[in-house]
């Protein structure tokens, strides 16, 4: 994942660092919100990434 200050597609995986960007929506709980706020300013990570990293991680140990 990469940091704040690198480039949001530099730090995909191997194979999507040119994959475009699309615009998603989603309504979460307040506290998600806030932890995942928390957790992206804590370890330098831009809160885009975090969420299409944890996404991406959900849905192929899911099968998606």
């Amino acid at each position: 994942m990469p940091k704040q200050d690198q480039p949001q597609n530099e730090g995909a995986g191997a194979g999507d660092a040119q994959e475009e960007r699309v615009n998603f929506s989603a309504r979460v709980r307040a506290s998600v919100r806030r932890r995942a706020k928390l957790y992206a300013a804590a370890n330098d990570v831009n809160l885009q990434d975090l969420v299409d990293t944890a996404l991406d991680e959900y849905l192929k140990r899911h099968g998606g």
